[in-house]
């Protein structure tokens, strides 16, 4: 697929660092997981562009699976198993961990795994992605719709890239730079502060492993999500538990009306919402004899 490089919509910059509006990343970190463990039950009706991320970085795990180097897998961000159970089915004879920042979504996970039974050594925990300590461990470490959550996006990668074993991989995808252009435009329109979070771009992904001895490949992947009505979109967001904020509170109600109607007046048949899905690749370099 191409790959979309520059100074895309939305995007975190050189920086890949989120700014936050009036919390601290402590509390910023705590509404994400109070966000994520509510919307647990209702993740997969809403889930569509994760559940397509999920699919593409089970067939990117597949393909590397035959040469990849002894060693267990981690899955960051596991929500509710998109990428738990095609991990468990590849992998039945390697250590799987699958992790979440929301006890809640670990625990969605493990009721959902109906690959557990075939696998004898699967771990359930929660950890913050963000803040692995692990160093050359993981033959394996996938991230589906997660790096994009982290306040530090290159310190977070790096601390991946070190939890690798030498000839590792990272599979990460996230929605970049340019995702839900079309709220993004709504909201400049009417005058309306827009709380969508900062995205990362191909770009600014690419510098963090410049200086690292690693393979790295990343492409793009545009869908188009549909709704009869604006306010479905934002059910939708919500339901994924992917709302929270790290640039201002809910709108006001006249602010939130002014937006849901404005919306629909310009798209009387219906919404559409492009997420641009951004995928990763990296290959750690192996030891010399290898």
């Amino acid at each position: 697929m191409p790959v979309r490089v520059g100074n895309e919509l939305n995007g975190l910059g050189a920086g890949c660092i989120l700014s936050f509006v009036g919390m601290t990343e402590a509390s910023f970190k705590a509404r994400v997981v109070e966000n994520f463990s509510r919307s647990a039950s209702t993740y997969d009706c809403h889930a569509e562009e994760q559940r397509a991320g999920a699919a593409t970085l089970a067939k990117c795990a597949a393909e590397c699976a035959e040469d990849l180097v002894e060693g267990p897998v981690l899955e960051i961000g596991c929500g509710t198993g998109f990428l738990s159970e095609p991990l468990a089915a590849l992998f039945p004879g390697r250590r799987l961990e699958l992790t979440d920042l929301a006890p809640a979504m670990v625990a969605h996970c493990r009721q959902k795994m109906v690959a557990e039974a075939a696998h004898s050594d699967i771990c359930y925990r929660v950890l913050d992605g963000e803040q692995l300590a692990s160093e050359g461990r993981y033959a394996l470490i996938c991230a589906s719709f997660v790096v994009h959550w982290f306040a530090d996006l290159r310190a977070g990668l790096q601390q991946l890239l070190a939890a690798l074993k030498p000839g590792g991989r990272l599979l990460c995808s996230y929605p970049g730079a340019g995702s839900y252009a079309e709220w993004h435009r709504q909201c400049a329109r009417q005058g309306i502060p827009c709380s969508a979070n900062a995205l990362p771009d191909l770009a600014s992904v690419a510098r963090v492993f410049a200086a690292e001895s690693v393979a790295v490949r990343q492409w793009e992947q545009v869908i188009a999500l549909r709704f009869p009505t604006a306010r479905a979109f934002l059910r939708h967001f919500k339901g994924t538990g992917a709302h929270t904020s790290a640039r201002l509170s809910a709108l006001g109600p006249a602010q939130l009306r002014q937006l849901l109607r404005g919306w629909d007046r310009d798209c009387p048949n219906g919404v559409e919402i492009t997420c641009a899905i951004h995928y990763l690749s990296v290959e750690k370099a192996r030891s010399c004899g290898d």
